[in-house]
């Protein structure tokens, strides 16, 4: 599989890293299926009796992982001030040396792309999928896909929203979770949207700390499970211990029709500079959008890979140094410059 021009190996864990056989990893009510997706909703799961998270195995899992799929940040206690979410390189650095500076420093990690790992950590998430849509009614993904995510005691994610439906598979640690209302533009204009959908910029968005007082706040146990509506913009701060989550995305039938209808409105906004068009996704207008910005992508028109990051820094991941990194004499390009922007 290739990205670009970035080829994408996934291997195989060593054999004494299989897991532990979970019969049923999403123990939910038939209630809590027949929401899941519709609401802010929070259940529990097992993916800790599956022994994948324990710090060997997640020392090993670092280890063996390509560097330009692993991604590092060390960043500020302002959730106001996304300038302060800083890169981190981690280039020659021993898993177990990264998950003790994640221990004692204020790191966020992200292994993005863990499906496509062969091996016990892919088999599970396929798993997690299996169960969601034999009992989900109408749920049925066309694509999935994951993240793991490690964080320091005091890290944070800044408010962002994601353009593909995930969730949130909470396993070691305590965090708490502000969710806010999904296509707001008084939280997050359609140009924002679009941008987001359209790779021009990350997933952060801008962040007032008035939007709280619209926020749904979730304080997330090991072995909570988080999910949402699509869209739905969120922020992020790990409240104890070393935080350990699965981050799980998918795209459905819906969510493909919601992408070309924003697609649309930002070739609209781009080359016909028409503002504040709808983001109705039924009927003869969407229908026509979507139409439109599908012709104008197999056309060429549209380009499908989105431009890399340069991400530039002058720190590297250090247990012993302060906030669990250590300045370097001069700035470098972190190994994951090379990998996808996104998750």
């Amino acid at each position: 599989m290739t990205y670009g021009d970035v080829a994408l190996m996934p291997g195989r864990l060593p054999s004494a890293m299989e897991p532990r056989r979970v019969d049923e990893l999403v123990p939910w009510s038939e209630e809590d299926f027949r929401q899941f997706g519709r609401r802010f909703q929070k259940g529990r799961h097992r993916l800790a009796d599956t022994g994948l998270f324990g710090d060997e195995a997640l020392a090993r899992l670092i280890d063996a992982y390509p560097r330009h799929l692993l991604q590092a940040f060390v960043m500020g206690v302002d959730p106001t001030h996304m300038e302060e979410n800083i890169p981190v390189d981690t280039k020659g650095v021993r898993g177990a040396d990264a998950i003790e500076a994640v221990k004692r420093g204020r790191l966020w990690f992200k292994l993005l792309r863990i499906h496509e790992w062969k091996g016990p950590y892919a088999e599970t998430i396929h798993q997690l999928y299996q169960e969601l849509a034999r009992r989900s009614p109408k749920f049925r993904p066309m694509t999935t896909g994951a993240v793991l995510f490690f964080g320091s005691t005091g890290s944070q994610v800044y408010f962002h929203l994601d353009a593909k439906p995930n969730m949130l598979w909470h396993i070691r640690g305590r965090k708490r979770f502000w969710m806010y209302p999904a296509l707001d533009t008084s939280l997050v204009s359609q140009k924002c949207l679009e941008d987001v959908y359209n790779m021009v910029t990350d997933e952060d968005v801008p962040f007032r700390e008035e939007f709280d007082k619209r926020a749904t706040v979730f304080e997330l146990d090991p072995g909570d499970v988080l999910s949402w509506p699509q869209n739905s913009p969120h922020r992020v701060m790990v409240t104890e211990g070393m935080s350990v989550s699965l981050g799980t995305l998918h795209e459905t039938e819906e969510s493909f029709r919601r992408s070309y209808v924003i697609g649309a409105n930002s070739l609209l906004r781009e080359k016909l500079g028409i503002q504040n068009l709808s983001m109705a996704e039924r009927g003869l207008v969407p229908s026509a959008k979507a139409f439109m910005f599908r012709a104008a992508r197999r056309a060429g028109v549209i380009s499908k890979a989105p431009p890399r990051k340069d991400y530039r820094t002058s720190y590297i991941l250090d247990p012993t140094g302060d906030l669990g990194v250590r300045r370097l004499a001069q700035t470098v390009q972190t190994e994951f410059s090379r990998g996808p922007m996104g998750l």
